[in-house]
């Protein structure tokens, strides 16, 4: 007889559970989708353009950034003339493309604007790669390594904006940085740099993605660099 009972309240349980919209019942809390580690290193890799192709991604993937085309994050964008304040704007960062090199099988995310970071990037738990077009001949697609994080606290290598040679570093801070979106330590600071042409600063929070991106760039016929925009994070969504 128990065991009636026991059958019948599960499955009043079940029914309930199919009905709860129409019940009015408030559903369980949506689990969250596994994510998908990202371990492969494609540096010095080339692709022939017809071998990179577009790929519906529907994963999440776990690394240094967390990458799913449903996560998003805003940025209040200041703009400066030469130095001197020009406007403000919110804009969205989205990775809403995705190409798969089927050489290597590797997922790579392109996005809708820039913080600092690759236009389009893979990204495994300890760096950034770029995917781009190699110079004078688009049919072929280089990978270089751009930002990473090490066991050191501090690391220094060669680096590029396009074709303009940059030094660049990774510092770990421990101190904290504070935004419209919360106050994060334990973040990374990234810096690439061309003296007297461009240089950029990124505080990149890992797991979570840019908080902070700061740009510096020389206007035509100058070399003193001088601050061109600031991205300040207000708002983030990770799936």
């Amino acid at each position: 007889m128990k065991k009636i009972y026991l059958y019948l309240i599960s499955g009043t349980v079940l029914f309930t559970a199919c009905t709860r919209e129409i019940d009015g019942i408030t559903p369980p809390p949506v689990q969250e989708k596994a994510c998908t580690a990202q371990t492969a290193n494609p540096v010095g890799r080339s692709y022939s353009s017809d071998s990179v192709v577009t790929y519906p991604c529907t994963d999440n993937h776990c690394g240094i950034l967390p990458l799913s085309t449903r996560n998003y994050w805003v940025y209040l964008d200041s703009f400066f003339i030469n130095g001197e304040f020009s406007r403000m704007q919110y804009d969205t960062l989205r990775y809403t493309e995705t190409y798969k090199s089927l050489s290597d099988g590797l997922i790579w995310w392109k996005s809708n604007m820039s913080v600092g970071l690759p236009a389009t990037l893979y990204a495994n738990d300890s760096a950034f790669f770029m995917m781009d077009d190699r110079m004078f001949n688009r049919e072929i697609k280089d990978v270089h390594r751009d930002y990473a994080i090490g066991s050191v606290d501090s690391v220094r290598y060669l680096s590029s904006f396009d074709d303009i040679a940059a030094f660049a570093k990774s510092v770990r801070k421990t101190e904290s940085i504070s935004t419209p979106a919360g106050n994060f330590d334990q973040y990374y600071y990234f810096e690439k740099s061309a003296p007297r042409v461009r240089r950029d600063q990124v505080y990149f929070k890992p797991g979570l993605g840019v908080v902070k991106y700061v740009i510096e760039q020389a206007a035509p016929g100058t070399y003193v660099t001088k601050v061109q925009q600031i991205s300040t994070l207000v708002k983030f969504h990770i799936d």
